[in-house]
């Protein structure tokens, strides 16, 4: 016996007591008519009940139909009917993007930094960066990037590193599917500066936000390695006390990363 028709006899023994008892207590009202004829006025109160019980029969009986429906049977068929080619060819798999999987990359180059507690002067620095993420498709990555920007003020005599570290997300702007084009990357995150003046003179700033970005050229020279250069910007705050406005930092400029997409 099906598991559903045992549910469905279980149901209408269960609904016998309930049913005898609505029957002991229901009341009807009649109004006589002209004609000396009887009508009812009110109908069962066992509407709502009957309405869910019939609900509920109806859908165990199309439970057990569909149960009773056999199981097709599956003819197994030759290998050369599956559309493998050869009997001995194995299935062929869907393969990787170019810029899918693990996200490794170490860039190196210079550009113009200016950091406003210094004054209004901009001066070179020395970049490096750092990213690691994930490659979802040739649409889209997502990674982590630190940056650091180091420099030197010669009139305040004052050795600087402005540093970022952002979460950033990057889309193929031109390119084709073996990994070679122009990509662009934008991303959020928190950035600091830390001051030297000397042995005992160092001294680090308060964390604020960060926000950094780059226009870059995968060129590709394996599967798996490419020649990335990259034009980047920059840009954080100082924070300062309360009641003072607070500082900035911004830095541009390129650099050449090197980058790997490990499957």
């Amino acid at each position: 016996m099906k598991p559903a028709t045992v549910t469905l006899a279980l149901a209408f023994a269960a609904a016998l007591p309930l049913r005898a008892e609505e029957g002991a207590v229901k009341g009807s009202a009649t109004h006589e008519g002209s004609s000396g004829q009887t009508h009812v006025a009110v109908s069962t109160p066992s509407f709502a009940f009957d309405l869910i019980f019939n609900s509920l029969a109806f859908g165990l009986d199309v439970a057990a139909l569909d149960a009773a429906v056999p199981e097709p049977v599956v003819v197994p068929q030759p290998y050369a009917q599956r559309g493998y080619g050869e009997p001995w060819d194995a299935p062929s798999r869907r393969k990787m993007d170019a810029r899918q999987g693990l996200l490794l990359s170490f860039g190196l180059g210079g550009g113009s930094a200016y950091l406003s507690t210094q004054g209004p002067g901009r001066v070179g620095a020395f970049d490096l960066d750092f990213r690691l993420g994930y490659g979802f498709s040739d649409r889209f990555q997502l990674f982590m990037d630190f940056g650091a920007d180091a420099g030197n003020y010669p009139d305040q005599g004052n050795d600087f590193t402005s540093w970022t570290f952002t979460i950033r997300g990057q889309t193929v702007l031109i390119g084709d599917r073996a990994g070679n084009g122009l990509n662009v990357n934008f991303g959020v995150g928190v950035g600091g500066v830390d001051y030297n003046a000397g042995y005992f003179a160092s001294s680090s700033s308060a964390t604020g936000l960060a926000l950094a970005g780059g226009v870059s050229y995968d060129a590709r020279l394996t599967p798996f390695f490419s020649l990335s250069p990259e034009f980047f910007v920059n840009w954080h705050q100082i924070p300062n006390r309360s009641g003072f406005a607070d500082d900035v930092s911004s830095v541009y400029g390129v650099r050449l990363n090197f980058l790997w997409y490990l499957k």
